[in-house]
């Protein structure tokens, strides 16, 4: 919300950050289409939603980003397109105006601006009711610890199960504290520019909050700084009705936007919620790469040890595709020791070798409770990954001498990337280039990110020169261009040099020409004629060169 301006810094940020993929917002919906069909999960009922702000100030997001939470609603200080990134802007503002509210007024003893106000009543269907979001704001960094602090509440009330109701309680609190989460609560754990040290409510919240900021700025995200993924629950009296605020507004002045995000489906009040957690991201899950993990969490009363039983769908096989950590079928239940509220079933996908196309592991509970009838799921994906192999090509011969080298590529199928590659000379990476000063035989070994897949292959890179052939000797005796020397001969062991004398009889045959070269001592000086078939150890096809060389004594 500030009075600084910083549009030089924000310039250059736009000048050094390119577009990357962003979240997108919608701002379509109504505000009962908002909670009704984004926001709600199991086990709640609604009735009488309503918003208080301009329409620009709520909406859906979803897409890739650094959040933590992939789809759900947006609620800000400003518009909501605000919140799209990059990060190019320390100072982003597009604050309609428009008024404060009541209840987030009392709440920090300031005047409030440009209000979003999402509200609805309901009733949960069993002791608890809950909902993820995440906090970001444009007030980080240089506002912490100050008075300018963008404010957000989640407003309960209705019945307190211990007696009494709750009135206005706001459940945004620090995990496991009685402190409201705030610009001032959750932070980098540094005073702001515009701070100070006796303006912060807590400088040691730091494990709860994303830096976008610094080192370097986000690309998907334009707040500064932001919650990780935090959890709002209270214990409930199931099937009474309660009513919920959620609201968000600008403190002391109408700049620099904020905005609160709540994740899809999760508010919600069953009596067990499932989730999963893929080995590789989300909820996937690869072949023989490591464990995915289905948590289980129950709200409410912990004091006694509980059992859930759950029905095992999908189309990948238990016992088959997948087991537990002990290579059995999974089992149909989990168990809550006393005191525990989360439960965790490890499986381990198998891998097979098959090639398949991706396949489920869907967990249901069924749950009959005291006023919904309601069913919790959660699905892992199974991704197949296929054998890997591996072949590498490359230039070969190659001619060291007169600056030719081999670009060695690493070709491979099957696996799960990130691959590592590991070359017999050192060098790593799915190409490298070489320039051996003698016929050398490269392998290169990769290994996927699972860890458990390895594949390696060689190619043999041959130092081979292109042949230079005289067209005049004379074998005098003085020691200089005394015979037919073929430069580079040496190169192509097994090569074959035929010599014609003008009518067509073959005067010379040698196919180890290196170790037996052509001198001419029993043939008269004259006009001569070659044949050579130039070999490569089998490998590559005989290639043939013909000319004649004349033969001169006493000649240089």
């Amino acid at each position: 919300m500030k009075h600084i301006n910083i549009l030089i810094t924000a310039l250059l940020f736009l000048l050094v950050f390119p577009s990357k993929a962003q979240i997108t917002v919608d701002n379509s919906m109504t505000p009962l289409d908002l909670v009704q069909n984004v926001l709600l999960g199991s086990g709640i009922q609604v009735m009488n939603v309503s918003f208080t702000g301009p329409n620009v100030a709520r909406g859906t997001f979803q897409g890739t980003s650094n959040l933590g939470i992939s789809d759900g609603i947006i609620l800000a200080t400003g518009d909501i397109n605000v919140a799209v990134g990059p990060n190019n802007s320390d100072s982003e503002t597009n604050g309609p105006g428009s008024a404060g509210d009541i209840d987030l007024n009392n709440l920090i003893g300031s005047t409030t601006y440009d209000a979003a106000v999402l509200e609805f009543d309901f009733i949960p269907s069993s002791d608890t009711v809950r909902f993820f979001y995440v906090f970001g704001s444009e007030e980080y960094h240089e506002f912490v610890c100050s008075n300018f602090n963008d404010v957000f509440a989640f407003f309960l009330s209705g019945p307190n199960p211990f007696g009494g109701n709750y009135v206005n309680e706001n459940i945004a609190k620090i995990p496991g504290t009685s402190t409201a989460v705030a610009i001032n609560s959750v932070n980098n754990g540094s005073v702001g520019t515009f701070g100070s040290a006796g303006g912060c409510t807590s400088l040691g919240n730091t494990a709860y909050f994303v830096d976008n900021q610094n080192p370097t700025p986000g690309t998907t995200i334009q707040y500064d700084g932001f919650t990780i993924p935090l959890e709002a629950s209270a214990l409930v009296v199931p099937c009474d009705t309660y009513h919920i605020k959620i609201a968000i507004a600008d403190v002391s002045d109408g700049s620099l936007d904020s905005g609160v995000f709540l994740k899809s489906k999760s508010f919600s009040s069953p009596s067990v919620q499932v989730s999963a957690i893929g080995s590789k991201a989300d909820s996937m899950m690869v072949e023989g790469c490591g464990k995915a993990t289905y948590i289980f969490t129950r709200g409410g009363d912990v004091s006694n040890p509980y059992s859930i039983h759950f029905i095992i769908g999908g189309t990948a096989i238990n016992g088959v595709d997948y087991t537990d950590m002990l290579g059995n079928p999974i089992a149909d239940s989990v168990y809550f020791p006393i005191g525990a509220d989360t439960a965790l079933l490890e499986i381990d996908p198998i891998q097979d070798g098959i090639t398949e196309v991706m396949e489920t592991v869907t967990l249901q509970i069924p749950q009959i409770l005291s006023c919904v009838t309601d069913t919790v799921e959660a699905t892992i994906y199974l991704e197949n990954v296929n054998p890997l192999q591996i072949a590498v090509s490359g230039k070969s011969p190659i001619c060291t001498d007169e600056g030719e080298f081999a670009n060695l590529l690493a070709l491979y199928t099957g696996g799960y990337g990130p691959f590592t590659f590991t070359w017999s000379n050192g060098m790593s990476g799915d190409s490298i280039i070489v320039s051996p000063f003698n016929t050398t035989v490269y392998t290169v070994s990769v290994l996927d990110t699972c860890g458990n897949m390895s594949s390696s292959g060689t190619i043999e890179i041959l130092v081979a020169c292109e042949l230079e052939i005289p067209n005049v000797i004379t074998p005098n005796g003085d020691g200089k261009n005394d015979y037919f020397q073929i430069v580079n001969i040496e190169d192509y062991p097994g090569s074959e040099v035929l010599i014609y004398n003008r009518w067509g009889n073959k005067v010379y045959e040698s196919n180890d020409y290196y170790n037996n070269p052509w001198e001419a001592i029993d043939v008269a000086d004259g006009v001569y004629y070659y044949v050579i078939k130039k070999t490569a150890l089998d490998i590559y096809p005989v290639k043939e060169y013909s000319g004649s060389i004349t033969v001169l004594r006493g000649k240089q």
